[in-house]
């Protein structure tokens, strides 16, 4: 995987994607525009479970991500052909603040301007670092990563459709990260 100095939150991420042994064949398959034509809704469903779970155990680090983008994703499958998806791409790494972990603190940022189409509005609208917002940034990218590869017209009425639509709150600090 790509980056050794994160290798533990690495071995988490597939941890917590098997919590029974279970016999991995990795790939260097990736998520890509190109590729969004064969995704179906379950494993659209899947991927957003499962990056769901990995950006729930960063917040419990301390950290979040600012945005995410396919490139970043690797997809790993499990002997029976099932599809994981586990976020291999931590460069865009930030740490929530201390004294407030609902609030990530943004001294600099490791890209310059910000994909807007990857990230949250709040982010965008960046004028003077440090910055400060709520750390659902990453929950608002999250959702349009699955917006790439399935429409909420798709999709209404589904689990996936709420998840999405909680993610994608204009307000900050009303975004939740909750799969029901």
């Amino acid at each position: 995987m790509a980056n050794q100095d994160n290798r533990e939150i690495y071995y988490e991420f597939i941890r917590i994607l098997f919590n029974q042994t279970n016999t991995l064949v990795l790939t260097d398959e990736r998520l890509s525009l190109d590729k969004a034509i064969g995704i179906t809704y379950s494993e659209v469903e899947t991927m957003a479970f499962h990056l769901s779970l990995q950006l729930q155990y960063l917040e419990d680090l301390g950290y979040t991500l600012l945005f995410l983008q396919p490139s970043d994703i690797l997809v790993l499958h499990n002997a029976t052909g099932q599809k994981l998806y586990i976020l291999d791409n931590l460069t865009q790494m930030v740490p929530l603040e201390k004294k407030n972990r609902n609030e990530l603190l943004l001294i600099y940022p490791t890209v310059f301007p910000l994909p807007k189409e990857r990230c949250a509005p709040e982010l965008l609208k960046i004028n003077v670092l440090p910055f400060r917002t709520h750390r659902s940034a990453s929950y608002y990218s999250l959702a349009l990563l699955c917006l790439l590869y399935i429409s909420l017209d798709q999709i209404k009425g589904s689990r996936l459709f709420y998840f999405l639509e909680r993610c994608l709150k204009e307000e900050p600090k009303e975004r939740t990260l909750l799969y029901l």
